[in-house]
């Protein structure tokens, strides 16, 4: 599925607030599709919590409004802690409004934020503007990114420290489009192997950067790297791994014909951990196709 930026929308949800916060999350997914936006509600249940912070660390744009109320504390609590995060999580795509008459307070007490000051009944208009002005669009991420898969007919000859075999290699397209830093040491796994519910974890070690003897690779900002994400071979049954993993002689990960989604992990120094998944309908045989779901 091809990518589309999220936007973190962090704000107030009491009467008047909740309203504001429903037309800008309308505007952003309507004047800048398929940009998506999530809208941060202030809950209190475990769960909405965790949704809540799952959301924001996966986010690749951030906005914080900083409503005015008429209480001893004259803000919304909730939404100075998620802002506190998205400052932790380094999320560097950010836009800051605060309403005016409102002193700095809270989180903005202590950051160099420098808000934008707005009164509400031009607010949807005035979050247009900057996210227009700043340049936000859809094609934009944070995490890196399985952009593609490659998964031609012909076979290479492939050796590691294994053995040499004549294989059908699949790769994947792993994307950094900051522009700010690189994603260094990055490193892949392959996390899971689910068959119609049953789950299965054969080999967990690092995977082989593609063109490379390495099972570690710095993405330079605004580049990308490919993973071999699993091979068949010619003339033995079943789907390997190139991986680090020094069981000799290597085993196939899957030995059956059928339908398997092969879920992947991502780690790099300075980015968020992210997954990807791949599904593969393996008909024991070189005719297997693959896709990113």
């Amino acid at each position: 599925m091809p990518h589309c930026a999220l936007v973190f929308l962090s704000c107030g949800q009491r009467s008047g607030e909740r309203e504001i916060a429903g037309q800008i999350q309308q505007m952003i997914e309507t004047d800048f599709r398929p940009m998506k936006c999530y809208n941060a509600e202030s809950r209190q249940g475990f769960d909405d919590v965790m949704s809540i912070t799952e959301h924001l660390a996966r986010a690749d744009y951030y906005i914080f409004i900083d409503f005015k109320r008429d209480d001893a504390v004259p803000i919304s609590v909730f939404t100075h802690q998620e802002f506190a995060l998205a400052r932790a999580w380094q999320i560097t795509e950010m836009l800051a409004f605060k309403e005016a008459g409102l002193l700095a307070y809270g989180m903005l007490g202590y950051v160099l934020a420098h808000p934008t000051e707005f009164v509400r009944e031009t607010l949807v208009a005035q979050v247009r503007d900057e996210i227009a002005r700043r340049g936000w669009n859809a094609n934009y991420s944070r995490n890196l990114l399985a952009d593609r898969i490659e998964f031609p007919s012909q076979t290479w000859a492939y050796g590691d420290h294994q053995a040499a075999n004549l294989e059908r290699i699949c790769r994947i397209i792993i994307e950094n489009r900051r522009s700010d830093q690189a994603a260094l040491d990055t490193i892949a796994i392959l996390d899971s192997v689910n068959s119609n519910g049953s789950i299965t974890k054969p080999d967990r070690t690092y995977l082989k950067w593609a063109g490379q003897q390495a099972y570690q690779k710095t993405i330079f900002p605004q580049d990308f790297g490919e993973i071999d994400a699993f091979a068949i071979r010619v003339q033995e049954p079943g789907v390997f791994l190139h991986s680090a993993n020094d069981l000799h002689p290597r085993r196939p990960i899957i030995t059956h014909p059928g339908s398997y989604d092969l879920t992947y992990l991502l780690y790099a120094g300075g980015f968020p951990a992210t997954h990807f998944t791949v599904t593969l309908d393996y008909d024991g045989l070189e005719r297997s196709t693959a896709r990113l779901t």
